[in-house]
């Protein structure tokens, strides 16, 4: 019985998991591949350029993250469509700066040339 509990239990959190990501080519692989060590939160709340997600992936590959380079090419884009590089608003600070291969901490959206 507890087993039936467990694997209930398992499936709903990762039902919750698939369903705060917007659905389009690649959601399956980020389900796969990225919350494989990350909440959906994690990737939801984080916003970059093209090449700043593809600095992000790379940084996970070398952690250990899987893919094909194919498969990872794919998340790139999807990352890259869904959670774009935000404008600064007015006030706003910025925790990071993603750009093309670096991160940085950064004290206002103007220490990320305005973005």
């Amino acid at each position: 019985m507890w087993r039936v509990a467990l694997l209930a239990g398992i499936s709903v959190w990762g039902l919750a998991y698939a369903q705060d990501l917007p659905a389009g080519t690649g959601k399956d692989l980020v389900l796969r591949l990225c919350v494989e060590c990350h909440d959906t939160q994690t990737i939801t709340t984080q916003h970059a350029t093209r090449d700043g997600w593809a600095s992000i992936v790379d940084t996970m590959v070398v952690r250990g993250a899987g893919g094909t380079k194919e498969e990872l090419a794919t998340v790139v884009d999807y990352l890259a469509k869904n959670f774009p590089q935000e404008p600064a608003k007015a006030g706003k600070t910025s925790r990071y700066c993603w750009t093309a291969g670096a991160a940085w901490l950064a004290k206002s959206s103007k220490d990320c040339g305005g973005l």
